[in-house]
């Protein structure tokens, strides 16, 4: 996958595209519905596939105040896009100066000339250009007079609810992941590196995987039964976001316990995939006590994944 950091990168070569157009932000089930039609279209006419999305979010520049968290890093996305199987990636710069963009003078410069459309694939409440003015019977029109076609993909539904980036915001604010997969399509994870933390977790006899991440938004605090990515690897463990209240308040941390496995793995990239919630956060009374809960969390952990398929690995526990 090739990803073009401007329209107007001279790299932007090719002859006919299949396109898709949107901020894609978790790229949940209905974005990859719009990104398989374009690029199942792309296969079946021998043209590229292309993905127009726009840097920062729209909201960030014209009302910052309503302008959400992004489910995912850059990077993570742009993975994910490549996993789809998308030829190019065209990000477009979201200013004052581009919102100003009246819709059909973006139909003719952006997706006629600059990305050749061949055929454009939108969802039903497409709205684009100035003052949002632009939509799917508009899009249709100019593409009559302009010489390429518009496929609709209609809203996709999951668990009983229109799939929709704010609504799996919400969900993960309530800790609900277990809505939170189907409307992904895999489960939520958030990406970072291991840093060295306080070493509780090994003076408790669980030593932690702590991970920093970039990332804006996270699950509900509490604990998780989870999936540690490492390079290749896919390993069981159980997780505590929050604030480790039995210490004291703050800050808020991610702590992945690795069953059975006992490498070094400071400063290594990692993903943190959260499978089900198993309980709140609390504080405890005595270090004991949190000790005795961190046992049945891990059997509960353990138990959840092995139902699930996930073995564990058999090389010991991670120092942190």
């Amino acid at each position: 996958m090739q990803i073009i950091r401007h329209i107007d990168d001279p790299a932007l070569t090719f002859n006919g595209a299949s396109i898709t157009l949107g901020n894609f932000d978790g790229v949940h089930v209905g974005h990859q519905a719009l990104i398989k039609n374009a690029v199942d279209d792309a296969q079946r006419r021998g043209i590229c596939s292309a993905v127009l999305t726009f840097e920062p979010h729209p909201l960030r520049v014209l009302a910052p105040e309503r302008a959400p968290k992004m489910l995912l890093t850059h990077k993570d996305k742009m993975q994910l896009l490549q996993s789809l199987g998308v030829d190019f990636v065209v990000i477009q710069q979201f200013d004052r100066s581009f919102a100003a963009i009246g819709a059909e003078e973006f139909v003719v410069k952006f997706l006629v000339e600059r990305l050749r459309a061949k055929k454009v694939w939108v969802g039903k409440d497409l709205r684009f250009g100035k003052g949002r003015m632009g939509d799917i019977d508009k899009l249709r029109a100019w593409g009559t007079q302009l010489g390429f076609d518009v496929g609709m993909v209609e809203p996709v539904m999951a668990c009983g609810e229109r799939v929709s980036s704010s609504r799996i915001r919400a969900l993960l604010g309530a800790g609900d992941i277990a809505s939170v997969q189907p409307m992904l399509g895999r489960y939520f994870f958030v990406s970072g590196k291991v840093v060295s933390g306080h070493r509780r977790g090994r003076e408790l006899g669980f030593p932690t995987a702590n991970i920093a991440s970039r990332a804006e938004i996270f699950p509900r605090d509490g604990i998780y039964a989870t999936l540690l990515h490492l390079g290749e690897q896919v390993l069981p463990s159980v997780a505590n976001i929050g604030l480790n209240p039995t210490f004291g308040a703050g800050p808020r941390t991610i702590e992945s316990y690795i069953f059975n496995f006992d490498r070094e793995i400071y400063g290594e990239s990692v993903k943190l995939s959260f499978v089900a919630r198993l309980r709140d956060e609390k504080s405890f009374a005595s270090v004991d006590s949190l000790i005795e809960q961190i046992r049945l969390d891990v059997a509960d952990a353990e138990s959840t994944l092995s139902r699930l398929g996930f073995a564990s690995c058999s090389s010991g526990n991670e120092k942190s």
